[in-house]
């Protein structure tokens, strides 16, 4: 399963990448503005050899010399005894997160999913709805916009628009294997109205016809609405969890 893992892994790495990274010893250093935790923390991606020690004080030194918080995204392939080391050094746990997964066969849409247009590649005008939707600062915004512009993967933006306005968003990052689903958002006052579930269906029948053959995302377990909602999608099997430790 490690290799399933690794794979789902690096897809959601390519789909957003960071502005800048380091290898350290089969760590990743991720750093992106601070616009997210995702992007601004280690990751794993193969074996080490080096002490945990000397690995985390030469992280923590890291993003210390940028003015960041030092975090660490820890799933399945991170170092054995790594959890219970941070921990002993004064690291935090928070936001366990599933990764759920869906096989792609035969998926086609439905009726309510004509309310959802897929855009391939993503706009100014959806950047700007995904930023508005979602929350982002300014300062965010202007980083996801570097990071959109840097994937490796097709992006697909699926939106509802009504009024003349985006009022719900979701972006996909496709390959010739994987779908990722990330950024779903929709407007306060259009909600409940069946938009989130046009939009996913519309992505995964896109997926579907080009041959990709598993869509993944990343759901915070604390988000239990948003969990149900998933499994309502047909995500109701989770590959992997994964949580970070910080030191503020």
């Amino acid at each position: 399963m490690s290799a399933i893992i690794s794979e789902i892994e690096a897809h959601a790495r390519a789909a957003l990448p960071a502005l800048d990274t380091e290898i350290y010893d089969g760590w990743q250093l991720r750093f992106a503005d601070g616009h997210t935790r995702r992007a601004n923390s280690v990751n794993f991606i193969g074996r080490s050899s080096l002490p945990l020690e000397e690995k985390i004080s030469y992280c923590e030194a890291a993003y210390k010399q940028i003015n960041q918080p030092c975090h660490f995204r820890l799933t399945p392939l991170a170092d054995n005894n790594l959890d219970t080391e941070l921990s002993n050094c004064g690291y935090s746990l928070s936001d366990p997160t599933d990764v759920l997964i869906q096989p792609l066969g035969d998926i086609t849409f439905t009726q309510e999913a004509t309310d959802a247009h897929i855009e391939k590649g993503v706009s100014v005008e959806g950047i700007n709805a995904i930023g508005r939707l979602t929350g982002l600062s300014p300062k965010s915004q202007k980083t996801f916009r570097k990071m959109v512009g840097r994937s490796e993967q097709k992006l697909l933006l699926s939106t509802v628009n009504k009024g003349g306005k985006i009022v719900a968003c979701g972006l996909g990052a496709l390959s010739s294997d994987y779908l990722g689903l990330f950024e779903f958002a929709t407007d306060p006052d259009y909600r409940r109205q069946g938009f989130a579930a046009a939009m996913v269906q519309g992505l995964l029948a896109e997926a579907a016809s080009v041959g990709a053959k598993t869509a993944y995302l990343q759901a915070v377990q604390s988000n239990v609405d948003g969990i149900n909602f998933w499994n309502d999608m047909g995500f109701k099997d989770c590959l992997y969890s994964y949580h970070y430790r910080s030191k503020l």
